[in-house]
């Protein structure tokens, strides 16, 4: 197959940085489909990202004008494509009319939905755009889509997608595969690296208010006195940082927390495999990739209460109530879950894993296990899978 990929995110620098999941996925993709012997290309910025900012979005639509002018300026047979594919809204509709102007399948990647949210989730003008592209993408007649969770299929249905084009197929992460033992970084589980010394939470998050990470630093407030060498490391950037430094201060948790911008993969997994919990107290996440990275390290994480956190982290039991309509008992494993923008609760969560021993085993021995079920390769194998069968359509 002749693959074209159009999306804003993908690493290009030597340390192999990703600032989240898109970038990931394609990154992993790319790799996978090359060593079958598939012919990918990838279209993607260069610029550094900017988030929910007025800059950012004068940077996307230079990208599609660029990109676009590139793509159909050519007419050379390197142009035909079997299949496109776009993986956010920025880059759907030209994904989309490229596809149909070369004759390849149209592809649309969908990690989640703004559809009703924009605004709250990236601001007002770049929400409002995101918005209406969507409205669009969503009433375009495309060959296939792919969900990253069955939540993401849920709510492309309710805006009007017929879901027998939907396939859902989850996001990954790095297990010590055959795949993976050909040259890729990241064999995790045999790591001999040992936690620290001091009891330790680490947060990777693009700091935007709906990731709320104000509210691990406010259980941390509530912990301190219990736990007196209790360290914090927060991984990300964003618009929200400069606040979150503000509250650390006005909390007197300057020494407690340690922050972080970019870090390469190889530092996230020695993060990761060191620390002792992973939160994501997020209200709002197409899969949240890092949830998985963390427990396939053995690290237990304690995550907000929404759907998308249940979904990735049910038992198969779960599954099976939360599909006979049982929503309330989900049957986590690898964690837990706290009430969402509950700091309080959260505290809750993290002391009883930092003190109950017994529970603590069960969870990592539960996240390694669970983790085996979303091995990129699994997950690249079902997305070549489902390539192969539009083109078979």
């Amino acid at each position: 197959m002749k693959i074209l990929i159009l999306t804003e995110y993908f690493p290009s620098d030597i340390g192999k940085t990703f600032t989240g999941g898109v970038e990931a996925r394609v990154y992993h993709l790319a790799n996978y489909l090359k060593l079958r012997g598939h012919q990918i290309t990838i279209k993607s910025r260069t610029d550094k990202y900017s988030f929910n900012t007025l800059s950012a979005l004068i940077e996307r639509f230079k990208y599609l004008v660029k990109e676009g002018s590139d793509l159909f300026r050519r007419s050379d047979p390197s142009g035909k494509y079997d299949i496109v594919e776009g993986t956010n809204f920025v880059t759907h509709i030209l994904a989309f009319l490229y596809a149909k102007k070369t004759g390849a399948k149209a592809v649309a990647w969908y990690p989640d939905v703004f559809i009703g949210h924009g605004a709250e989730r990236l601001g007002l003008v770049n929400g409002i755009v995101a918005e209406l592209a969507e409205r669009l993408t969503v009433k375009l007649p495309w060959d296939g889509m792919i969900a990253l969770s069955d939540e993401t299929k849920k709510k492309l249905v309710e805006n009007g997608v017929d879901s027998a084009k939907i396939t859902v197929i989850y996001g990954g992460t790095e297990l010590n595969s055959e795949f993976h033992a050909k040259g890729r970084a990241g064999r995790i589980q045999n790591s001999e690296l040992e936690k620290f010394k001091k009891p330790t939470v680490i947060c990777i998050a693009r700091l935007v208010k709906y990731k709320r990470v104000q509210d691990l630093l406010l259980a941390i407030y509530f912990l301190r006195e219990r736990f007196k060498d209790i360290r914090v490391i927060i991984v990300g950037d964003g618009p929200e940082r400069n606040n979150l430094v503000k509250l650390s201060i006005q909390l007197k948790l300057e020494r407690t927390i340690e922050w972080h911008n970019r870090i390469s993969e190889e530092e996230k997994r020695k993060f990761l495999l060191s620390s002792h919990i992973h939160v994501l107290p997020s209200v709002v996440e197409g899969f949240g990739l890092v949830t998985i990275e963390a427990l396939a390290s053995g690290t237990p994480v304690v995550n907000a209460d929404i759907p998308i956190n249940r979904e990735i982290l049910q038992k198969e039991e779960g599954k099976r109530k939360r599909e006979e309509g049982n929503t309330k008992d989900s049957l986590v494993q690898g964690g837990l879950l706290f009430k969402a923008g509950d700091a309080a609760d959260l505290a809750e969560k993290i002391e009883l894993l930092l003190t109950d021993r017994k529970l603590y085993n069960q969870k990592v021995g539960e996240g390694r296990e669970l983790a085996k079920r979303y091995e990129w390769e699994r997950v690249n194998n079902q997305t070549e899978e489902f390539y192969q069968r539009l083109l078979s359509d």
